[in-house]
Order: structure tokens, then sequence, then C-alpha cells
């Protein structure tokens, strides 16, 4: 069975229950409490030949503060499960709470509690969160009306990229490196590069990354290189201005984290809404230099670009702006319009192509 048809079938079976976002919202008397938990799976979700476990936990604590984030709310408290395996000593204990000390003082957020288990295989790790949003202003992913702009909070392909410089440096999961063109000097400065990839965490910031990138003197484009294996190991999930979620009357009407890749979640956004879109591909915030690394272009460099899972930027449906410009770092990209017109993709040509089926999705 693939992903969705296990979700549809427990919504059909709770009718009700709130499951189609990002967060379920539970209303009370001092606002809406959100509550959102997810799972990180050794082999799955993260491969220690790539990541610490601290990397990967820190990761974890990302994607449920996202999630937060994406109903426009605020981070609160976690709970936390560790699936230990067999043979696991206090280094490997110390570099989970490492994880959690890191992301918890990046986010605000406090650990609450949890369970240690074992497992029977490799690590499991699962956080269960907290959040809070005004009363009535969290945001679904079902508002999203034709008319409205659909807009990006952050860039996107990053991710991806850091993945495959990740399998050219350290090999994929066959433990071959994966050929990546146009990368002047990677493969001769792995080891190295290999052994500054555990001092990325989600702090990492970009003066720490320029330094870095500076001791790689023999490696082209360096500092994106950094920059995109940082995407991918320690991504850092961002809320939207204040200001701008909480307008009155509401700006953002529907919105989703960029956690399966675009073409995946924008889909999703779409089919909540019961509407369609329509998406430039010129206006997608794409890093020049992933074209340039990966000798892609076209629509070739826009499909590598909105497969691109574990982003944690804000993808958003934005009516009311009246003129007014959008917080910085935040892009329009297309439009929304009528579900009977689909969902796609406009060429620098003016051609338009349906949206690929792309993204990443569970098959069980």
């Amino acid at each position: 069975m693939k992903e969705l048809e296990v979700i549809d079938r427990l919504r059909k079976a709770f009718p009700g229950c709130g499951i189609g976002d990002d967060a379920a919202v539970i209303p009370s008397a001092e606002g809406d409490q959100l509550f959102a938990a997810d799972a990180s799976v050794e082999g799955v979700h993260f491969d220690l030949r790539f990541c610490t476990l601290s990397q990967a936990v820190q990761k974890l604590v990302t994607s449920n503060v996202s999630d937060v984030f994406a109903m426009g709310g605020r981070a609160g408290s976690i709970v936390f499960t560790a699936g230990l395996p067999a043979g696991c000593g206090a280094r490997e204990v110390d570099g989970i709470i490492d994880g959690l000390k890191r992301s918890c003082a990046q986010y605000g957020v406090r650990l609450a509690g949890g369970d240690t288990v074992l497992s029977p295989g490799g690590f499991v790790f699962n956080v269960a969160i907290l959040g809070e949003a005004s009363s009535g202003r969290a945001v679904p992913r079902s508002g999203a009306r034709a008319g409205d702009l659909v807009v990006l909070f952050g860039e996107i392909g990053l991710s991806l990229a850091g993945l495959g410089i990740l399998s050219a440096i350290c090999g994929g999961a066959s433990g071959e490196r994966a050929p990546v063109p146009r990368m002047h000097g990677l493969l001769e400065s792995a080891d190295t590069i290999e052994k500054m990839l555990g001092r990325l965490s989600i702090a990492t910031s970009d003066a720490e990354l320029h330094g870095m990138a500076l001791s790689l003197g023999g490696v082209g484009r360096a500092e994106e290189i950094l920059r995109f294996v940082r995407r991918h190991l320690v991504p850092l999930a961002r809320p939207l201005e204040a200001a701008f979620i909480d307008a009155d009357p509401p700006r953002v009407t529907a919105m989703i984290d960029v956690s399966d890749g675009l073409a995946k979640d924008l889909k999703t956004l779409c089919e909540e809404s019961g509407a369609g879109a329509v998406i430039r591909e010129e206006a997608l915030p794409v890093p020049g230099a992933i074209g340039e690394i990966f000798g892609l272009e076209g629509s070739a460099l826009v499909d590598f670009a909105i497969s691109s899972g574990e982003e944690y930027v804000m993808l958003a449906a934005v009516s009311g702006l009246a003129g007014e410009s959008l917080p910085t770092g935040a892009t329009a990209i297309g439009t929304i319009g009528p579900a009977a017109g689909g969902i796609a993709l406009v060429g620098d040509d003016g051609k338009k192509r349906p949206l690929p089926r792309l993204g990443y999705e569970h098959g069980f």
C-alpha cells in the first residue's frame, strides 16, 4: 500500500478527526492547541554514513516544529521516544541528547518527557509536539481560493542537491559514489569535507559556513556545496512573520510545509482546498548553483527542484495584499485557480504542462 492509501483509510474510519492538516487543532479557552507527531527510522529517514545521531534528532525536531509553523502557530513542548538497538552505549545516547539540546534551544521548545524502548533493528525516533495559535487563527490546508497567490517562503531544491553531494562524497545506498558533474575538486577533498559534516547543526550560521568553505580552497563552489548539505542534514524551519500571519483580515488562506517536495505538497494543498493552480517555472526560487553543479537546465532543473523533499519552507496561498509587498524571502510563484483547471506549470515559452507526479511517498 501507499502512504496516502493508509491515510485515506484512517480518514474514513475516523470522520471529522482533523486528518489532512500539518497539525491537529484542539480548541481551548486559551486559544487553539496544535498537536502533531512525526517519526524517523534509520535506513528510511536517515543514514548514519551521512549524518550523526545528533543531526538525525535535530532534523526530526525540525520536521515537527515545521508542522506547527505551517499552521501559523508557535511551538511549545515536545515528547521524545527513542527506540535503541542492542549495543547502544553512552556515546550514542549522548549524541541523541546533544541533538535534543541543540534543537530545543534553537526553537525555544521544552522537552516534557518521553520513552525509551528496545529496537530490533536500527535507531527509531518519534517526536510529538504541542503548539498553539490564536483562537480561530490556525491556518489549514483547505482555505485556498481562486485568485490567491501561491507563495513560497524560501528556496527549494537545496535538500535534494545536498543528498546528491553526500552520495558523491560518502557513497549511495550501494556504497558507490554517485557521479556528479561540474563539481571541481569535490572527490579529491571528500575526506576533508566528510570530517566537516559532523560540525553542521541547525545553529550553523552563514558566517560559520563561509569559514568552513575557505578551508576547501580546491573545491569549486565550496560554500554552495556546504549550504546544500546543511539543508539536507540539519534543515532549519522558520515561521512566517507574526504581523503577516496575524493580519486582519487574514492574508494567509492555506498553508503547508514543503516536506515531501513542492510538487506533492502543492497537490495536497490544492486537493484539500478543492482548487487548482498555475505555477510559473521561471519564478521558482532555485539557486543557480544547483543547475551548474548537476548539469541541469530548463524543465529538468525545475523537476529536480520541485521533487526535493525535507526543505521545511512554507508554501502558502495568500490573498488581499492590495499592492503591499510580500515579506523578505517570500516569492510569488503562481496563482490558485479552479479545480477543473488542474495544476499546471508554465514555462518560459508560455506553454503549459501538467504538474509531474514527483515527490516522496512511503510505500508499504
